[in-house]
């Protein structure tokens, strides 16, 4: 089972105009059609200006008479011969937007790297923390409360002892899986280091996130973690700590707030949670 992100960091991407998406290859010969079916009808209207101004419409009908098979052969070889030069330019321009795209993809996928776990997929410490000071920030502004749930696996270094560490990465992995499905939507959840956890919630009062958090705890407990050699039931202790709305708070305060809670929770008998 694979850890599916609900919260993805903004990234810039390129304006999407109406011509984005067609290939250059096409686009370019029709703006070279395009142009040349608009030569002879240039050189036309070139000469029509340049012609005496009372005899004007007696030289019009007099050039398309005369020279009627010249403006034909200037539009069939404009039009062929700047279709063929846009083709040319369109299979450059098409393979460095190729290539463009791949960069870019590149970056996208470096930037979600360098901000999530590599083990559980679950976000980073550093991307934590930049998110719990954004949605303070926010929920200061607009007076709205905001959550923070501190989740630590209970004897897990008891787990990586007897069954070994891959077994133990495991185990982070499945703890990741329920987590990420015991929360809500607009929930942001990493791993804030080891066994440690971090679950975002913004809007979330003290009620709602003591509500979620007695739901993750009551999913891990029920999951069965096991391979050949058989399986083991983790449980975790959930420490919260809440901005009601009002007021001014440092981000690190709440952080530590919730993590002092976890404490007791640990302390208190495990597998529970404190607000």
């Amino acid at each position: 089972m694979s850890f599916e992100r609900r919260h993805t960091p903004e990234i810039p991407q390129d304006a999407q105009g109406p011509f984005r998406r067609v290939a250059h290859t096409v686009l370019y010969p029709l703006i070279g059609a395009g142009l040349g079916v608009l030569t002879p009808v240039g050189a036309f209207l070139l000469r029509y200006l340049q012609a005496d101004p009372v005899l004007k419409m007696l030289w019009a009908r007099s050039e398309l008479a005369y020279n009627s098979v010249f403006y034909l052969y200037m539009l069939i070889g404009a039009t062929i011969t700047m279709i063929l030069f846009g083709y040319a330019v369109g299979i450059l321009s098409e393979s460095q937007r190729v290539h463009n795209r791949s960069l870019r993809d590149r970056v996208v996928d470096l930037h979600l790297r360098s901000v999530t776990d590599s083990l559980t997929g679950a976000y980073s410490h550093g991307y934590l923390q930049e998110t719990v000071a954004i949605e303070l920030d926010s929920a200061m502004r607009r007076r709205t409360p905001l959550s923070v749930l501190m989740l630590d696996l209970d004897d897990f270094k008891k787990i990586n002892d007897t069954r070994g560490h891959l077994f133990g990465d495991r185990v982070l992995k499945e703890v990741t899986e329920t987590v990420n499905m015991s929360i809500r939507d607009e929930d942001v959840l990493g791993r804030y280091g080891g066994e440690e956890f971090m679950v975002v919630m913004p809007g979330a009062n003290r009620d709602v996130a003591k509500t979620v958090a007695e739901r993750i705890c009551r999913s891990i407990a029920r999951a069965h973690i096991g391979d050949e050699d058989g399986g083991v039931r983790a449980t975790v202790s959930i420490g919260i700590a809440t901005f009601a709305g009002e007021g001014k708070l440092d981000p690190l305060r709440l952080v530590d707030e919730a993590d002092k809670k976890l404490y007791e929770a640990k302390h208190s008998g495990k597998n529970r949670v404190v607000a």
